[in-house]
């Protein structure tokens, strides 16, 4: 049984448009997108006239275009490359096929994706899950750098003195009281692999309120979490996922702690 995951978005809607010659196959892959309900996928239109379908895709700019590879007139390789003339493309294309020989081609078009007919859930959905990342990631930076510059940089004591740090370079702030041999301590995990040990006699609401930014939050007594850098979150089991490369770290929200979680996401985006 497939698990489902909560993916935190920015998104309640997605556009979407399909270019493809063989109406049956339009017919399917629309069936299938409008299963989905979060988001909801916005089928704004389809064509099998390749010209058409770019008149359309600059005007109504969907945020995912599926284009078949292979049709008469035009293939969906050219169709991509027109698009790209337009200066203010911004449009993620998912080639789709039934011929295995295109794929070399698509990534070297560098595609989103590249998906094979007959087209099928698990593949929509690990595709949606990689979109939907890509625009929170996104989302989140433009807020990032809409925050002054001035709060963009903290300092955090350590045992020699000060140290100075980006906020946007903390990852996550951990504590560690597990390793034989040292005591309890609170360590900045950042974005270039670096581990920061804190001074010892430092709490983590002290940490939190030196940080004061929406955007960390404490989801456990030791841990303090950017969430910047957050991925995915299981609202059933409250597992937390990060961002590649730091997926392997593995976090969980403390039951009281959910709903003021739930309530700081709402309010962010």
């Amino acid at each position: 049984m497939e698990k489902t995951v909560k993916i935190n978005m920015p998104l309640k809607e997605v556009n979407v448009a399909i270019i493809d010659d063989d109406k049956r196959a339009i017919k399917l892959l629309r069936e299938e997108l409008e299963t989905f309900r979060e988001p909801l996928l916005n089928v704004f239109f389809t064509t099998t006239d390749p010209l058409v379908g770019i008149r359309k895709a600059k005007e109504m700019k969907p945020d995912i275009l599926f284009l078949d590879i292979e049709m008469p007139g035009k293939s969906g390789i050219e169709v991509l490359r027109d698009l790209r003339d337009e200066s203010d493309f911004d449009c993620h294309v998912v080639f789709q096929t039934g011929y295995e020989k295109y794929t070399i081609e698509a990534l070297r078009e560098a595609a989103f994706d590249f998906i094979m007919k007959p087209v099928e859930r698990p593949d929509l959905s690990n595709m949606l899950n990689r979109f939907l990342n890509l625009k929170y990631r996104s989302s989140f930076r433009e807020k990032i750098d809409r925050v002054g510059e001035s709060a963009k940089r903290i300092s955090l004591p350590i045992a020699e003195g000060l140290c100075f740090i980006h906020l946007d370079e903390i990852v996550s702030i951990e504590y560690f009281s597990h390793e034989e041999g040292t005591k309890p301590y609170w360590a900045v995990l950042t974005s270039n692999s670096r581990k920061i040990v804190l001074r010892r006699n430092i709490k983590g609401q002290s940490i939190l309120g030196q940080i004061n930014n929406e955007y960390f939050f404490m989801i456990n007594s030791g841990a303090i979490v950017n969430l910047n850098y957050l991925s995915f979150v299981d609202y059933k089991t409250r597992n937390c996922l990060l961002v590649p490369p730091f997926d392997k770290l593995r976090y969980k929200i403390a039951r009281n702690k959910m709903a003021k979680f739930k309530e700081r996401f709402d309010n962010m985006v």
